[in-house]
C-alpha cells in the first residue's frame, strides 16, 4: 500500500526565510526547491521541475508529498486541499499530444488544473545531491565511504571551494551561534540552511562550501560543541575535466 505524507508548507522554506511564514508564492517555492537540488543535476533523459502550473498568482499553503502520483493519490490531494504536489517520480514523462479524459496521465493534468494544484517532480536531481536518495540507500550497507559511479556533469551546480561541510543544529541558539561565528571565517561559499526532521525532531541542516584553510577553522569551531561535532559530515569536492564538458562535480562521502 502506498504511504502518502502531507504536511504544511512551513516544513520547507528558502534559505534564510523565517520558519513562521506559512504561505509562499509558487514561484518563490519553486526557486527554493531548485536551490535545494539544482535541476541541472538531473539526468538528460529525465523530466523534472514544475510540470503543471496553475495560472498566476498562485499561493501555496499546503504541499502534498508522494512517491508516485496516481489518480487515487490525486484525489487525496484534492481532498486535503493541496496547492502543490511534490511527486518524486514525474507523472508526465513523454510529451502529451492532447489533454483529454482518455488516459490516466491526461486526467491527472485535468484534475490538477481544475483544482489549481501545481505538480513538481525532482526525481534524479534528488538522487544526485549530497544526502539525497542515493546516499540514503547506501546507508543500508552500514558505515562506508561512497563514490559516484557516474559523476554529475552539471555546469551550474555550485562547486566553489574544495570541501563541503554539513551539520544539523537542534536549537535556534546553536544555529545562531555557529552562523554568527562563520561570518568571520574567510573563503566560505554557498552557505545554505534548510529544515530537516531527524529522529522525529525538527532541526536545521547547514551546508557550506569552503577552502582547505577554512575547513580547519570551521571544524575547530564545530568541535567546541559536542552535539554539532557529532553530527558533522565532510564532503570532498572534485572537479573532473572531460573533453566535452567544462567541469563536473564528484562528491566523496568521508565518514
Amino acid at each position: 500500500m502506498l504511504q502518502l505524507v502531507s504536511r504544511p508548507l512551513s516544513c520547507i522554506r528558502a534559505a534564510g526565510r523565517s520558519p513562521s511564514r506559512s504561505l509562499m508564492n509558487l514561484g518563490e517555492l519553486v526557486s527554493a526547491l531548485n536551490n535545494f537540488a539544482s535541476l541541472s543535476l538531473a539526468e538528460s533523459w529525465d523530466n523534472v521541475g514544475l510540470l503543471v502550473e496553475p495560472s498566476p498568482p498562485h499561493i501555496v499553503k499546503t504541499l502534498f508529498l508522494t512517491n508516485d502520483l496516481t489518480e487515487e493519490v490525486m484525489e487525496e490531494a484534492v481532498q486535503k486541499k493541496a496547492d502543490l504536489i511534490l511527486s518524486y517520480h514525474p507523472p508526465i514523462f513523454t510529451p502529451l499530444k492532447r489533454v483529454t479524459w482518455k488516459t490516466w496521465k491526461e486526467r491527472l493534468v485535468v484534475r490538477a488544473l481544475e483544482h489549481r494544484i501545481g505538480i513538481y517532480s525532482p526525481h534524479t536531481a534528488y538522487d544526485a545531491i549530497p544526502h539525497g536518495i542515493n546516499n540514503w540507500l547506501t546507508k543500508g550497507l552500514g558505515a562506508c565511504n561512497s563514490v559516484p559511479l557516474h559523476p554529475s556533469t552539471s555546469p551550474s551546480y555550485p562547486t566553489e571551494g574544495t570541501h563541503r561541510i554539513e551539520f544539523c543544529a537542534d536549537t535556534a541558539e546553536h544555529l545562531e551561534t555557529v552562523l554568527s561565528k562563520t561570518k568571520d571565517i574567510q573563503e566560505i561559499f554557498c552557505l545554505t540552511t534548510f529544515p530537516v526532521r531527524v529522529e522525529d525532531e525538527e532541526q536545521t541542516r547547514v551546508s557550506l562550501n569552503c577552502s582547505q584553510k577554512a575547513l580547519l577553522e570551521v571544524v575547530a569551531l564545530l568541535s567546541q560543541n559536542s552535539l554539532l561535532d557529532h553530527k558533522t559530515e565532510i564532503l570532498i569536492l572534485q572537479k573532473v575535466r572531460k573533453s566535452h564538458i567544462t567541469s563536473s562535480e564528484c562528491t566523496i562521502c568521508v565518514s
